[in-house]
């Protein structure tokens, strides 16, 4: 064992350095490209919109949003769908703003035989080289971010929703 000795320790404290290397490095420099999270800002972003036009995210800047990440292909995208846009219907007035990103689908025309199929009136975000899905860490679909009048997001949902679901959200950022 004593021949090892001096090897071990080498090694052990090799170990060491590179986890307070790591620890350091992470704290001075934070990783720019995380995913946001509850509590945090959602990332600014700069998108086509399916009616021509470019949506910017700052431009929502003081009110609340909802963020919904989607596609076609997605069965409870398609179940949650009609419920947004009661919702939107029901409580722009207030305020609330949507937005829905599609996630990188071709030819355009699904997506606007999608929107006219339920008859959509917020707006829609492509997403083609799905650099945004990637930007907030979207994995699964649909996936949803709700943000408050601060541009603090309160809650991310992933996974469809209810139409009851949806407006108890709403409600929690209208407070």
């Amino acid at each position: 064992m004593g021949k090892y000795k001096k090897s071990i320790q080498l090694s052990l404290f090799g170990f060491v350095l590179l986890v307070v290397i790591y620890t350091v490095a992470t704290s001075v420099f934070p990783d720019e490209g995380a995913p946001p999270e509850v509590g945090g800002q959602p990332p600014s972003f700069e998108a086509e919109l399916l009616s021509g036009g470019t949506l910017q995210l700052q431009s929502y800047e003081g009110r609340p949003l909802v963020i919904n990440f989607w596609g076609t292909f997605c069965p409870p995208c398609v179940e949650e769908t009609p419920a947004l846009q009661r919702m939107y219907e029901k409580y722009q007035d207030q305020g609330v703003e949507l937005i829905g990103i599609n996630l990188g689908e071709q030819p355009i025309v699904r997506i606007e035989q999608f929107v006219n199929r339920f008859a959509v009136t917020y707006p829609i975000a492509l997403d083609p080289e799905l650099l945004i899905r990637d930007m907030y860490g979207v994995r699964s679909y649909p996936t949803t971010f709700f943000i408050d009048r601060t541009g603090t997001i309160q809650e991310i949902k992933v996974g469809g929703m209810t139409e009851g679901f949806i407006e108890s959200r709403i409600q929690m950022l209208l407070k």
